[in-house]
């Protein structure tokens, strides 16, 4: 069986050379989110100015990972007064770098 981390980080790496633009600010858009998204055990969300919000990469993670933490991660330049990217390099599988375990 085809590793579904892998399809994922394919697909969403040809998209990115499809279309930057487009991907990048996909993957910046977050929405607001209540404590039932926040307390999901594998969907990333995250708290910005005061408020929780949830992504599409949060998203993509809960749905092919199984770690709290993630395991498709995105590199590239982030404005650091936003945390948004300026520009995505690629998508990572952050597997081999992981050291949470889940119970």
């Amino acid at each position: 069986m085809a590793d579904p981390i892998f399809k994922a980080l394919e697909v969403l790496n040809d998209a990115l050379i499809r279309d930057p633009a487009a991907i990048t600010q996909l993957v910046n858009l977050r929405v607001d989110c209540n404590a039932q998204l926040i307390d999901h055990p594998l969907i990333q969300s995250a708290e910005y100015h005061g408020v929780a919000k949830v992504g599409v990469l949060g998203l993509i993670n809960g749905i092919v990972g199984n770690s709290p933490s993630g395991v498709i991660g995105a590199e590239g330049t982030i404005d650091r007064d936003t945390g948004l990217f300026i520009k995505i390099r690629k998508f990572v599988d952050m597997r081999s770098d992981k050291t949470d375990v889940i119970a």
